[in-house]
Order: C-alpha cells, then sequence, then structure tokens
C-alpha cells in the first residue's frame, strides 16, 4: 500500500470520529429547542430555499425522499413546519416554515455560531478552507467512483 492510501486511510478514520462528534454535539447544543442536526438541517434547507416538497428537499440534501419525510413530519408535529398546497403538483405538498420555525432557527444558528467560534479558535481560515476543499474533492470522488461501479 502506498503512502497515500495509508494516508487516506487515516484521513477516512479521522473524518467519521470527527462526523460523529460533530453530530453528537450538534444535537446536544439544539436538543432543548426539539431539534437534532437532522431537523436543523431541514430547517436551514427551508430557510434558504423556500416552501419546497419533500422530494426537492431530499435531491437538494442528497438524502433519500423517505427520510426527509420523516424528519418533515416531525417538524410539522413540533409546530415548525407546515405543508400546504403545491399549485405545480396536486399530491406533493409543500413544506413551509412557520413563525416558531423561523424563531427556532434564529436561536439555533446563534446558537451554533457561539459553538462553531468556540471550536475555530486557534484555527487559521486558510487552514479549514484547505479542509473544506480537501473533504469537497473526496466527496466528489467518492460519489463519482459509487456511480462508475453502479453503471
Amino acid at each position: 500500500m502506498n503512502e497515500s492510501v495509508e494516508a487516506l486511510g487515516r484521513l477516512h478514520h479521522a473524518c467519521g470520529k470527527a462526523l460523529g462528534a460533530l453530530s453528537s454535539a450538534g444535537d446536544d447544543l439544539v436538543a432543548d429547542l426539539g431539534l437534532s442536526t437532522a431537523r436543523l438541517q431541514l430547517l436551514d434547507a427551508l430557510a434558504a430555499g423556500g416552501p419546497r416538497s419533500v422530494s426537492q428537499i431530499a435531491r437538494a440534501l442528497g438524502l433519500s425522499r423517505q427520510a426527509v419525510q420523516r424528519v418533515a413530519d416531525d417538524l410539522v408535529g413540533l409546530g415548525l413546519a407546515i405543508y400546504g398546497r403545491n399549485p405545480d403538483h396536486a399530491r406533493a405538498q409543500l413544506l413551509t416554515l412557520t413563525d416558531q420555525g423561523r424563531a427556532t432557527l434564529a436561536q439555533a444558528a446563534r446558537r451554533k455560531a457561539l459553538w462553531l467560534e468556540s471550536l475555530a479558535d486557534g484555527l487559521t481560515p486558510g487552514w479549514l478552507d484547505m479542509a473544506a476543499e480537501l473533504m469537497t474533492l473526496l466527496a466528489r470522488r467518492a460519489a463519482q467512483r459509487g456511480r462508475e461501479r453502479h453503471s
């Protein structure tokens, strides 16, 4: 095995650990708001893209429709989003943030900003940007290799 492959293996392991730790800490950060990382991701998508169908959101996030449907139903149950009429499709309703959803998202965003500020302490923007570029490149390559295997 060459050095790059070994280094990528270490990076893969470290990314898995980091993702688990970041997700768990992110969940803890907003749990008292009735949110989780998944719920927050969906609220963010609605805030950024406006009312959309579950299928549209799933495509935008690269997730299954069923997974997004479960989280969307949770958000509706919590009063953070509502389903409404879709003028473009009779059966696919549009999911929209409620005022409570917007307020909860704003509160979560304030907490997240403070949390990220504490995590960024001592890290340079250049270093973080390089890490983000590397993760984006690896995600693209992994997705491409996966598509090549299934073709």
